[in-house]
């Protein structure tokens, strides 16, 4: 059965001093930080913090129902956290300054927190998109919008951290979390930006174009390390130029930007040399479809879709898996009695993205068709080998 970063906490038993920290630690204190822990971890707000406390002292039956709250993945986040109080690399591990803001007026969602791995050395988490509706409408947002609320948030954050703490710098993050750990460290001053040494980023969306030719972005891209499931759509959008691994997902599709679905074995991410054709072509029709639309067009479009999806009265994307035939009729109906301007605007860049989409399509076909071959070449010659040596 493929291993987890769950089974990786529980088997890696070496500590830092031992095994360096490196990028599956990484995934793990970044799926960690979607475990709400408001109201005992020191906040921010609160200045220095003589004893943090630690994840072994996070494991408290009483805390659990707060813990694992609305979320979607709250069983396996009560396992890793079970399985981190337990594991002597991660077990005596602080955590502080907990800061979480969520704003619907501002369509902000906003959450950080930093561990402290040894006496010179911190790593802050910012929480990825969480499963409420404004949480995916910034993510929207950022299509047409730079800086969004949240990445201002998490540049306030690391210059009030960095302020309180000593030695190296580590950000990162899931999904919108990598994103943050990528905006803020090439946002910072170049004096704070030398004692940033990794920015990890796990399959985190990218940035408009023009970001990457900022002084800021080249002073810190050789310590960005992302990481995309083989699939990736999420980590894949808008653009990028990060380096990037791949990893080997045991989900489907949109399914894989799940971190537990990363294969993970001996100790490191089992690795793929490319991304799966399909998300390539998918990615591809996506990013031409992007470039084809200015800001206004991208804000009325993302707005557009959000007032049919908000007009339902869910908070959450959970409320929506399980409820899903009401909800899914509800929008269904949304989008009848929509005006006419708004639902123009839908049919227009709908329009548009299948247009791309049909466009893309025979160089995919070729490009299958190539891959095809290749596989049943290779596949010709191991058979031709086996066979000779049967034969002798």
């Amino acid at each position: 059965m493929p291993e987890t970063i769950i089974d990786y906490v529980k088997t890696e038993l070496r500590t830092f001093e031992e095994h360096p920290f490196h990028e599956v630690d990484s995934l793990v204190l970044s799926q960690f930080s979607y475990i709400h822990l408001g109201n005992l971890i020191a906040p921010l707000s609160g200045g220095a913090v003589k004893k943090p406390l630690t994840l072994q002292q996070l494991y408290r039956a009483e805390c659990f129902p707060h813990y694992f709250a609305n979320q979607p993945d709250a069983l396996r986040n009560r396992k890793l956290l079970a399985a981190c109080a337990a594991s002597p690399r991660f077990r005596d591990i602080g955590i502080a300054y907990y800061e979480q803001d969520f704003d619907e007026a501002r369509e902000k969602q906003f959450c950080a927190m930093t561990f402290f791995l040894g006496a010179d050395t911190s790593y802050l988490a910012f929480r990825g998109t969480d499963s409420t509706l404004v949480g995916w409408k910034e993510d929207f947002n950022m299509a047409f919008l730079t800086p969004v609320p949240s990445q201002e948030a998490a540049l306030h954050y690391t210059l009030a951290v960095a302020k309180l703490v000593r030695g190296r710098l580590m950000l990162g993050g899931h999904s919108k979390g990598g994103n943050l750990a990528v905006y803020t460290a090439m946002m910072c001053p170049p004096r704070l930006q030398i004692r940033i040494c990794a920015i990890y980023s796990h399959d985190g969306p990218g940035f408009r174009d023009n970001v990457f030719s900022s002084d800021g972005y080249l002073r810190i891209c050789d310590r960005i390390h992302k990481t995309l499931p083989q699939s990736s759509l999420v980590g894949m959008l808008l653009e990028h130029q990060e380096n990037y691994t791949i990893v080997e997902s045991t989900g489907v599709g949109i399914l894989q930007h799940n971190p537990y679905s990363w294969i993970v074995r001996g100790g490191a991410f089992v690795r793929l040399e490319t991304l799966t054709s399909g998300a390539d072509y998918l990615n591809r029709t996506l990013s031409e479809w992007l470039c084809g639309l200015d800001n206004e067009q991208r804000e009325q479009f993302v707005d557009a879709l959000y007032s049919v999806i908000s007009a339902t009265d869910l908070t959450s994307f959970i409320e929506l898996r399980d409820n899903w035939q009401t909800e899914l009729a509800t929008l269904v109906e949304n989008m009848k009695t929509m005006d006419d301007a708004t639902r123009h605007i839908l049919h227009e860049t709908l329009r548009s993205l299948m247009h791309m989409a049909v466009k893309n399509l025979p160089a995919q076909v070729q490009k299958e068709q190539k891959n095809h071959k290749k596989t049943r070449k290779r596949s010709n010659r191991k058979r031709g080998i086996l066979d000779g040596q049967t034969q002798n």
